[in-house]
């Protein structure tokens, strides 16, 4: 599928940075499934905007998820490649929040938008 064209006028943008920094950005662009490119150009936006980066909803609003877990949040930030160490119980737990079936509100019913489906 070709790339749509953008209409507005762009600039090239050449900056030297961190190389941890340039990692975890190009990690959690792949996570997001996300050209690098989009990527920052939405984190300029939101920095022009003074909006947080990666909104989240409140802890109340959403359901608990394996991820909430400070210990492999941690593990899931590192770059690609670097060696993740889980016990049974959490592989286990990893594994059933990851087939557990989708809500009955998403994809089932037609209202899933883009966000979502990056999401997944």
């Amino acid at each position: 599928m070709p790339k749509e064209k953008n209409p507005q006028p762009t600039r090239q943008l050449f900056a030297k940075i961190r190389e941890d920094v340039y990692l975890d950005a190009k990690a959690k662009s792949a996570e997001l499934r996300v050209p690098l490119r989009e990527f920052l150009e939405n984190a300029l936006i939101s920095a022009l905007r003074d909006e947080p980066a990666d909104p989240q909803p409140p802890p109340a609003a959403r359901p608990r998820s394996i991820w909430d877990d400070e210990y492999l949040s941690m593990q899931s930030r590192q770059p690609f490649g670097s060696p993740v160490e889980l016990t049974g119980e959490e592989a286990a737990a990893i594994l059933q929040d990851a087939i557990k079936p989708a809500p009955a509100n998403s994809a089932e019913s037609g209202d899933m938008d883009d966000e979502d489906y990056r999401r997944r």
